[in-house]
């Protein structure tokens, strides 16, 4: 536990140090360079940000914009939509659903930040993002530090002991971690935080799910990256007969 706990400590110390370059607006930066011209879909647009990412690509020049969410359509969303004359459609559903993939279609660009860590099955939810996208993907996600030794390691925080939580703890956060900081909610199954994933299994995970690497930001405790559609995932099963 000494040797976790050092390690986290160690990564939110290099945040730190980092100072203004902490505060960089990367997943801003990477929507403006990738939605001018495009069609454009947020998967996880509405907590916390009630559709801000959608408006920005909206703003940057993509062609058409969707938001999906297992939330309604926030107070704050609906207004800043009347205030833009925004043309920002809005899909409620889960995207595991193939009725809610269905109604959002295909887009040339695929966002989803803030999502990956909170499903109990990460590479099927970059399946279901992967069907739904025609060339790009950006995933952005929180991550814990690379392991030294051990590349593209996972940690599954339901099977945490109560002294292992205590190590991600330190990890620094503004809002309860639901399922460490705070108890296992089982009433609502996405509000929970499953896995930390260090950048090299996040990549990997997005390799297998049939992308290639085209950018990866990272930063202690987060990172953005941006892939290109390639080929079918190997984890799509064999080939109808």
């Amino acid at each position: 536990m000494l040797v976790a706990r050092s390690w986290i400590n160690a990564a939110r110390l290099r945040r730190l140090v980092r100072g203004p370059r902490q505060s960089r607006p990367i997943r801003e930066d990477l929507i403006r360079k990738y939605a001018r011209g495009r069609s454009f879909v947020d998967v996880g647009c509405m907590w916390n940000v009630d559709g801000a990412y959608a408006f920005l690509a909206e703003s940057s020049g993509a062609t058409t914009v969707t938001g999906v969410d297992l939330l309604d359509e926030s107070e704050a969303f609906l207004a800043e939509k009347r205030r833009r004359g925004s043309q920002v459609r809005f899909v409620k559903g889960d995207l595991h659903d193939f009725q809610t993939r269905d109604a959002v279609g295909h887009h040339d660009v695929v966002y989803s930040s803030g999502v990956l860590y909170h499903t109990p099955s990460p590479m099927q939810t970059l399946e279901d993002l992967g069907s739904i996208t025609d060339d790009m993907l950006i995933i952005g996600t929180a991550t814990i530090p690379e392991v030294p030794g051990l590349e593209a390691a996972c940690v599954f925080y339901p099977g945490l002991s109560a002294a292992g939580k205590k190590v991600y703890e330190a990890a620094p956060r503004r809002t309860p971690r639901v399922g460490i900081t705070t108890p296992f909610d089982f009433d609502d199954i996405y509000a929970n935080w499953w896995w930390g994933m260090t950048p090299s299994a996040l990549c990997g995970m997005i390799r297998v799910s049939g992308f290639e690497i085209v950018e990866c930001v990272s930063i202690p405790f987060f990172a953005c990256v941006v892939a290109r559609r390639q080929h079918p995932s190997v984890t799509a099963g064999p080939p109808a007969s």
